[in-house]
């Protein structure tokens, strides 16, 4: 067996008296159930959202009829808005991003990745509601970094301890689009957003779980081990993070929400039903003691011009 540690589940009835998780895998992945998310939240339903996301790392709506502010609103639960990523926007809604599939604009994010970790502050998590689904396909997978990391032996835990590695958006699918939006937009991105450097085993400070914190989109190195160590063990990490007891695979229904911590998980957004179309709205949020003023992602890099087209 693979882990012989005995699994402790977590103590719903003792732990949540407003509102009801319902778990999908062994302390990650839950339904919640019987929350109206248009209505305004009580303190003490904010305060059991926020426990949940820090016990079952990404929690699930089933689907509701919200508005963008309501959407917003869900997100500032768990921490401000952040500046988001290059993606376009919602007009009059600066703070929702717009990720639109169809035959024009082929599904591309179809990598494993924790967002924008190319940042020195990494957003907390991001709540998404699919809009709009495909006939078939466009599933969702998410990873538990707490889970991979627990799964390690004593001596690969210890060992990973002591590793930081770099990250950038250079290593993405971004560079190329950002090349298609024109020469000043790529510019823009490599002064703004410079490579970052992270520990790759990361405390979560809610839950107090160790994650493992590398991805195959915006990693581009180990550092401070000889670089064929640091390959290897960059290779292993993306393909130990893969197994299926740390995943779960999602399928939507139109209108259905997700939240996630970007601290405790990766996820994967299949690419199987272009040309139909799907779409996803999006928002970002920091940790709740983040700095958070100035232009978003997009307008830094963009100046109000589209990713897209």
């Amino acid at each position: 067996m693979a882990n012989s540690r005995e699994l402790e589940l977590i103590d719903i009835p003792a732990r949540y008296h407003h509102i009801r998780p319902v778990p999908r895998m062994p302390n990650f992945a839950a339904w919640i159930e019987d929350v109206d998310l248009t209505q305004p939240f009580t303190p003490q339903v904010e305060a059991e959202l926020r426990q949940a996301l820090d016990d079952f790392e990404v929690i699930f709506f089933r689907p509701q009829t919200i508005t963008p502010q309501q959407h917003v609103a869900l997100a500032r639960v768990f921490g401000p808005v952040s500046q988001g990523s290059f993606f376009d926007r919602m007009p009059g809604v600066p703070e929702l991003e717009m990720i639109v599939s169809d035959r024009a604009r082929p599904p591309s994010i179809d990598s494993w990745h924790t967002d924008i970790s190319w940042k020195p502050q990494p957003p907390l998590g991001t709540a998404i509601q699919i809009t709009e689904i495909p006939p078939a396909g466009g599933n969702t997978c998410w990873i538990s970094t707490s889970k991979a990391y627990e799964w390690l032996s004593p001596a690969m835990q210890t060992y990973l301890e002591t590793l930081s590695a770099e990250h950038t958006w250079e290593t993405s699918g971004f560079r190329d689009a950002l090349g298609r939006a024109g020469e000043e937009a790529l510019v823009n991105a490599i002064r703004a957003f410079k490579p970052v450097i992270h520990p790759v085993v990361r405390l979560h400070p809610g839950s107090g779980r160790k994650c493992i914190f590398v991805n195959a989109d915006f990693t581009r190195k180990i550092l401070g081990v000889d670089r064929e160590e640091a390959a290897g063990v960059l290779h292993f990490l993306l393909q130990w993070l893969k197994k299926p007891e740390f995943m779960i695979h999602h399928a939507w229904e139109a209108g259905a929400i997700a939240v996630w911590d970007n601290r405790s998980t990766q996820h994967y957004a299949l690419a199987d039903y272009w040309p139909h179309r799907r779409v996803n709205q999006r928002v970002t949020f920091n940790q709740p003691d983040a700095h958070t003023e100035g232009d978003t992602v997009n307008q830094t890099v963009l100046k109000g011009g589209s990713l897209t087209g």
